[in-house]
């Protein structure tokens, strides 16, 4: 391994290769490894008689370094991720707070309300067929409601 020559710009350019696959693999994962190639490439720059030994550990621990940086890092958290429909790919939750009538009476807590063309089961206090209802939560695929109003 003594005897592999390897100049700043081979790291440089690997790093650079690192940077370009990120695009087509956006798992944040790639990037950091590319920063640590870089970093490696311009250590060797500055410090020419480098062993490849020492090369490799600086890669190493730079893009490790990097990617426990990022993964602890306040712009990784999911809580940070803000929408303005937070429900959008969660239909039943967007219901929560909407008025609905009942289609088929709350009897021993469960019923029926009708949503546009479909019927969703419910759950809440005993009220009559026709009655106004809030739905206040969603548990698997049931309604929790309690009277509107």
């Amino acid at each position: 391994m003594e005897n592999l020559h390897i100049e700043f710009w081979h790291w440089l350019i690997f790093g650079l290769l690192l940077l370009a696959l990120e695009v087509a693999a956006p798992a944040m994962v790639l990037l950091w490894f590319g920063f640590g190639a870089i970093v490696a490439g311009v250590v060797l720059w500055l410090v020419p008689p480098l062993s490849i030994g020492w090369q490799i550990i600086i890669f190493g621990v730079v893009s490790l370094a990097s990617v426990f940086g990022w993964r602890k890092s306040r712009f990784f958290r999911e809580e940070n991720i803000t929408s303005d429909t937070p429900d959008l790919n969660n239909r039943l939750r967007s219901h929560i707070g909407r008025e609905y009538a009942l289609t088929e009476a709350i009897t021993n807590g469960r019923g029926s309300i009708r949503v546009g063309d479909t019927a969703w089961r419910v759950r809440g206090p005993d009220l009559p067929s026709g009655s106004q209802v809030r739905v206040t939560g969603v548990d698997g695929v049931i309604f929790t409601v309690e009277k509107a109003g």
